[in-house]
């Protein structure tokens, strides 16, 4: 390994640490590739029902280059194959995990029936 590789500290993990925040990052970045940084705050702010603006996600972002888990054409951003693989399976553990108790949580007001309503008309 050279002076100047640097090896993430979950690269060998079997789960994927990231943050809600990195996976609602690279899911906007797998639905819309090459979303602006403002677009995606707008996203997720839209799903979060909270005012997220680019300097919000300024240290988010940083972290998924450092991973390369998000790479540039020069131009847009772009999440990776790599990183897509790991959201999507960080992404149906949570699904999992959120069903499995779902006697103790609400889960209609976790779903939130119009957000889903929105998704379907997007996709």
């Amino acid at each position: 390994m050279s002076a100047t590789t640097v090896t993430a500290f979950d690269a060998f993990a079997p789960v994927p640490e990231m943050s809600v925040l990195e996976l609602a990052v690279l899911l906007c970045f797998a639905r819309k590739p090459g979303s602006t940084i403002a677009d995606v705050a707008e996203e997720i702010g839209h799903w979060f029902k909270a005012s997220v603006v680019e300097s919000d996600l300024s240290a988010t972002v940083r972290r998924l280059v450092h991973r390369e888990w998000v790479t540039t054409d020069g131009i847009t951003l772009h999440a990776t194959d790599e990183a897509l693989q790991k959201a999507e399976f960080a992404a149906k553990g949570l699904v999992k995990l959120i069903y499995r108790d779902r006697y103790f949580f609400n889960v209609g007001k976790l779903l939130d029936v119009t957000i889903l309503r929105e998704d379907q008309s997007n996709a």
